[in-house]
């Protein structure tokens, strides 16, 4: 954790999204969940909606078969490098970290119009000594729990 010249002050290397092996069952929910909601559409004569559920669940199922990039995770004493993205910290509003036995991460909520929640796995690295490093530069968030769309996302196991 010594600072160097490149102004860094903590560094790790994770994946840069949690991966859920998904077996035969996931994949056969998900087909008939897709038919079912695509038969109701064209029984109701609504083309397009079927044709958007049809595209939504093709979508889901090829970013389901992604598999995660290492990434580098950089905290400097500007701002974060998350990878090849690098966020001043002029331009995240607040940070919490999430840590239980499920979930271990950095949660921080940029000033973007999209995408303006990060979250990066701390990859077994101190929750404590990174949220005392991230404090010298940032608020930090209590109390620091996981949405309902990320818990959600984890049941489903995407």
């Amino acid at each position: 954790m010594a600072q160097n010249q490149n102004n860094e002050i903590y560094t790790w290397t994770t994946k840069e999204f949690d991966h859920h092996e998904k077996g035969t069952g996931w994949y056969m929910t998900l087909g008939i969940i897709a038919l079912l909601m695509i038969g109701y559409e064209i029984f109701m004569h609504d083309w397009m909606a079927a044709l958007t559920i049809a595209v939504a669940m093709l979508a889901i199922y090829f970013f389901s078969k992604q598999e995660p990039k290492e990434i580098e995770v950089l905290i400097t004493g500007k701002g974060i490098s998350v990878g090849d993205v690098y966020f001043p910290f002029h331009n995240i509003k607040r940070f919490w970290v999430v840590y239980h036995e499920k979930a271990q991460q950095l949660h921080f909520e940029t000033t973007a119009y999209l995408n303006r929640f990060v979250v990066i796995p701390l990859n077994g690295m101190d929750p404590s000594e990174v949220s005392e490093i991230l404090k010298k530069h940032l608020p930090e968030s209590t109390p620091n729990r996981e949405t309902v769309a990320q818990k959600l996302a984890r049941r489903l196991r995407f």
